[in-house]
This record gives C-alpha cells, structure tokens and sequence, in this order.
C-alpha cells in the first residue's frame, strides 16, 4: 500500500505530456486527401458543365451596382453547381474520415452547410469572377506557359481552371479553419 502511494505521488509530479502534434498532422493530411477528392469532382463537374451546358461566355443575368454592371456568367453558375456537387462529398469525407465525428448535432450539421455554402456561394464567386473577368495577367501567363510546352490547352479551358485553382485554394483555408473550430470539434 505505501509503494502504491509512494508511485502515486511521483506520478503526480510528473509535468503532462504534451499534446502529439502527429494526431495533428495526420488530420490535417486526412482533409488534404478529401480535399483532392473534393477538387476532382469539382473539376470534373465544372469542365463538363463549361464545355457543354454553361460556357464561360454565356451569360446568364447581369446585375448593377453602383453604376457598375457585371455579368453572371456559364462559368460562375458552372462553379456553383460543381461546388455544391464536391460540398456534399466534403461533408461525408469529413465526417467520417477527417474529423471522425460519430454523433454530429443537428446545429452542427445546419452550421457545416452554412459555413460551407458562405464559401461556396459567396467567396468562390467572387473569385471566380476576379480571375476570370478582372485579373487576367495570371490566366495569360498560364496559357502562355501551356502554349509554350505544347499542351492542348485552349485559352477558355486555362482561364476557367485558373479561376477555379484560385478559388479552390481561398476556400480551402476557409473550410478548414471554419470546420477544426466551428464543426468537427468535441464540443457540443
């Protein structure tokens, strides 16, 4: 009984160990591999909606603000849709292999899809149309680099990608940090 108290208290002296920042990387690998599956589908989904249903120059309503007018084009409704296509793959991945989150309330749930359609529907949007309509010197570049390799990209297909690389990688820091915090955390 005495060593069993003596072994107590030198346990109770021991400083804590410190939290394994392994478990840390491992998820954040786990949300990089959705992320991968996510960015297929969106790509897929995005592509075939461009180059079929919704081109980049097909405009589909115009909105004026502030003396300015823009238009909503194919490729900003095609963005939308392949995003909403590659949110529900997110939240299943997520769910079940990032966060691994067994009994997620319903709140939570309803705060996951709004999180995720703020950057869906607001920010991606407004990505897309800055590297598809505004700042075009990147798009250039990259058809010229493409040109110059010989790839058999045309210049629609590395503008609309672009904007959608972009757009991807604003988001992407978005939902993590949204979701590690927000989410998929052990609070209720």
């Amino acid at each position: 009984m005495y060593n069993n108290y003596i072994s107590s208290m030198k346990d109770s002296k021991r400083p804590a160990k410190p939290v394994k920042k392994s478990s840390e990387i491992a998820q954040v690998g786990r949300f990089g591999l959705v992320g991968i599956l996510n960015t297929l589908v969106d790509f897929v989904v995005l592509n075939v909606l461009a180059v079929t249903l919704l081109p980049k120059t097909l405009v589909i309503f115009s909105v004026s603000l502030f003396g300015n007018t823009y238009n909503i084009t194919g490729l900003i409704l095609a963005g939308i849709i392949s995003g909403t296509a590659a949110m529900i793959n997110s939240f299943v991945f997520n769910k079940n292999f990032t966060f691994k989150a067994k009994n997620l309330a319903t709140r939570k749930l309803v705060l996951f899809f709004v999180i995720t359609a703020a950057g869906l529907y607001l920010i991606r949007p407004v990505i897309l149309y800055i590297f598809s309509d505004l700042w075009l010197w990147p798009s250039q570049l990259a058809y010229d680099i493409s040109s110059w390799l010989q790839l058999p990209f045309s210049r629609d297909f590395t503008d609309v990608n672009l904007a959608l690389v972009a757009a991807i990688a604003v988001v992407l820091v978005y939902n993590y940090l949204m979701y590690k915090y927000l989410i998929f955390n052990d609070e209720n």
